[in-house]
């Protein structure tokens, strides 16, 4: 069964799961080694809004089960613009910008769902 309010539950959901990853990526900005990490918040909502489900398909029960996954959403690497010395490919100013992004993208969510929410006690009331 859908939820009520649709695609703007799911899209808060993906939008607390980024907003980890991105944190993560900001605090290891300065870690050797460390490679930044996201999600395609796009193609996932998509994903959502049309049902699918994409598994790891494993032919063995023996096989290991890879840890790439935030709530079932497969991470991605980010691509450096710029390479740095110590191997980190965090860009402070880009994970800022797509962290405030993300917050306005949950905002809007939020709004959306305290909307209908409203709607549904003035039909409840009778208003």
């Amino acid at each position: 069964m859908d939820s009520i309010f649709g695609l703007s539950e799911k899209a808060l959901s993906l939008c607390e799961d980024r907003s980890i990853l991105l944190s993560n990526n900001v605090v290891n900005s300065s870690t050797p080694n460390y490679k930044a990490r996201d999600i395609d918040f796009q193609k996932l909502l998509k994903q959502e809004e049309s049902n699918q489900v994409n598994s790891l398909v494993t032919s063995n029960p023996n096989h290991l089960q890879g840890n790439e996954q935030l709530n079932g959403q497969p991470l991605l690497y980010r691509v450096p613009m710029q390479k740095n010395m110590d191997g980190n490919t965090v860009d402070e100013n880009i994970e800022r910008k797509d962290f405030i992004q993300n917050a306005m993208n949950y905002q809007v969510n939020l709004t959306f769902i305290q909307n209908k929410a409203d709607q549904l006690m003035k039909a409840i009331k009778g208003e």
